[in-house]
């Protein structure tokens, strides 16, 4: 094994400058790791062995994050068919991405992405580098995402080049100052999934196929078969996700059973989606449509790999902004999403979750809210409750759900799974196969 003393003693002396000065010295402390990682041979190219990648996963907020991230990590594999490839992910998410095939190792982060304070992120990257990294000698990293944990965590991996994005091409934020290879930020690419292919492609790397993916076994679409055996067989099965991560985007349970009466009505069944916080509405639901038709998941706590298992086996999502619309789409199913957004805000910017993070290369109807109420004309909603999106009306989900399978019948479409391919000019990543209906 390396002696690492050197590396730990520039951690120490630098958190005890930090703690009496109150001021993170980065070009002292990036000079001396400098000399320190050259002397060990971290800036040696590899002359001939197995190439070592490290991929950093965005995914410090949300299941539907991770998901959108599947493309990166699947075009990073195609361009280093031989390489050792370690996926770094929030834990939150590791029984999904234990199942990648395209890492040779996968490694759960314990730690709080989130948290912006320099000293607890510099001793949380360096224990983990410690603990994951340093043996392993890093040809590369890729880090799409420009916060202070993910940077920190890139950098200390010790790895010869270190790629991702960057505010500022003169070095004015961490990103820029300690990655080596930066891509700098475009803000006319917008959506999540085309920003970190962007840092893919500006690297010099192909970009072939831009479809995301969620991973799970035989076990899990064996264990989802099991819960819709016998379920409502000749009724059109729509998958109903009344959770979120924030109070905003969860549309009132009272306004969803209006909705859902009437689509019951036209023939659908309802099956209920949810994570433990959803308990109590799923419950209101299940007591208040045709039990018959209504299969209440919610009290199950299934995970992600059995949730998207069973989506897989539904013909339709309709919900709330959150993780269970993008495993959907990550399974090729239509989605109609309730969004948290005004159409006066979206008119405004493209720079907005409306056009950032929805159901990817699926077709999709978004329904926003008419107008922002007070305190929220100009940006995403957040009231701290459910708040602008109490507006739309159950009436436009039903509506959208007859224009959507009007759509399905029409087109002809069974399943929309045949991976996209992007142009390569130099305006952009542009996609053809998008199927967007709002």
């Amino acid at each position: 094994m390396d002696n690492f003393d050197n590396l730990i003693k520039i951690e120490k002396d630098t958190l005890t400058q930090i703690k009496k000065t109150s001021k993170f010295e980065a070009g002292i402390f990036l000079k001396n790791m400098e000399e320190e990682f050259t002397k060990l041979g971290f800036r040696t190219k590899n002359a001939g062995g197995q190439q070592r990648i490290l991929v950093l996963s965005c995914c410090d907020i949300g299941i539907g994050d991770f998901i959108l991230f599947s493309p990166a990590i699947r075009e990073i594999r195609a361009n280093f068919p031989s390489a050792f490839i370690t996926f770094v992910v929030n834990k939150k998410f590791y029984d999904l991405a234990k199942f990648c095939p395209y890492a040779n190792e996968v490694i759960p982060f314990t730690a709080q992405f989130e948290n912006k304070d320099i000293t607890y992120a510099l001793k949380t990257a360096f224990d983990f580098a410690k603990e994951h990294f340093w043996n392993n000698y890093y040809d590369l990293s890729f880090c799409t995402n420009p916060q202070i944990m993910h940077v920190f965590l890139s950098y200390l991996s010790g790895a010869r080049e270190r790629i991702g994005y960057t505010h500022s091409p003169e070095k004015k934020d961490l990103a820029g100052f300690f990655l080596n290879r930066t891509v700098l930020f475009q803000m006319n690419v917008i959506h999540s999934v085309l920003r970190n292919l962007y840092v893919v492609r500006a690297s010099g790397l192909a970009v072939n196929r831009t479809d995301i993916e969620i991973w799970y076994g035989k076990e899990d679409f064996y264990n989802a078969r099991k819960l819709l055996e016998d379920f409502a067989p000749q009724r059109l099965k729509v998958v109903v996700g009344i959770g979120a991560n924030v109070p905003e985007r969860k549309y009132p349970v009272e306004k969803y059973l209006e909705a859902l009466k009437k689509i019951i009505e036209k023939g659908a069944s309802i099956i209920i989606a949810g994570g433990p916080s959803e308990e109590k509405d799923s419950k209101f639901l299940q007591d208040n449509l045709p039990r018959e038709f209504v299969k209440n998941l919610t009290p199950l706590k299934l995970n992600w790999r059995v949730t998207a298992a069973v989506i897989s086996q539904t013909d339709l999502y309709i919900g709330n902004d959150t993780g269970t619309a993008h495993c959907a789409a990550a399974v090729h199913i239509p989605a109609i999403v309730l969004t948290r957004e005004s159409e006066d805000f979206i008119n405004k910017t493209r720079l907005c979750e409306y056009y950032a993070f929805y159901p990817w290369q699926t077709e999709v109807i978004r329904i926003p809210c008419k107008h922002a109420l007070e305190g929220c004309e100009d940006r995403t909603c957040w009231a701290g409750k459910a708040h602008c999106i109490t507006q739309i009306n159950p009436d436009e989900i039903v509506s959208a759900f007859e224009e959507m399978i009007y759509f399905r019948k029409v087109s002809k479409i069974k399943k929309t799974g045949v991976p996209s391919l992007i142009s390569q000019n130099q305006s952009g990543l542009d996609i053809f196969a998008r199927t967007d209906f709002y």
